[in-house]
């Protein structure tokens, strides 16, 4: 009897568009694992890293807009939950929040000392910081991005 779908609310439509446009999307403008010369055998675990990140930087550029679209935040903060329990990364929306927030705080009080622990799990050459610098730097301006696009493209 699985012939009628539920119609996603425009909530949950939205906060999904917002995830295939930021965070699916991942090929256009993204510093890959080659770029930041990590060693080929670490290359998925970068990649499942950096999803992560681009799920915390675009939830907190969506907190950051509040105002109309308090709905789809929390749309989002349900949608996140799903997608990570699916990655066996288990937590509530609290959970989500705050250590999004918390990272972003992180990164904008010290950008630099931010990509030095990031990365340092995928470094061969503790010494390289201008791998370090390129990083902090792409994801300072991916938050900004993701706060202008979300500003701009808003009902």
């Amino acid at each position: 009897m699985g012939w009628f779908k539920r119609k996603p609310s425009w909530e949950e439509q939205y906060a999904q568009n917002i995830y295939d446009g930021l965070v699916a999307r991942n090929s256009i403008g993204d510093i890959t694992a080659t770029e930041l010369r990590i060693p080929t055998a670490l290359h998925q675990a970068y990649q499942n890293k950096i999803v992560l990140q681009r799920e915390l930087l675009s939830f907190v550029a969506l907190m950051s807009v509040g105002g109309k679209l308090q709905p789809v935040m929390m749309a989002y903060a349900n949608l996140l939950v799903d997608k990570m329990a699916k990655r066996d990364l288990q937590m509530n929306k609290d959970q989500l929040a705050n250590a999004a927030l918390d990272d972003v705080d992180a990164m904008i009080a010290d950008p630099f000392k931010w990509a030095q622990r990031w990365l340092s799990e995928f470094r061969d050459d503790p010494n390289d910081n201008y791998m370090v610098a390129l990083f902090a730097d792409h994801c300072c301006r991916l938050l900004d991005a993701y706060k202008h696009g979300i500003e701009q493209t808003q009902p």
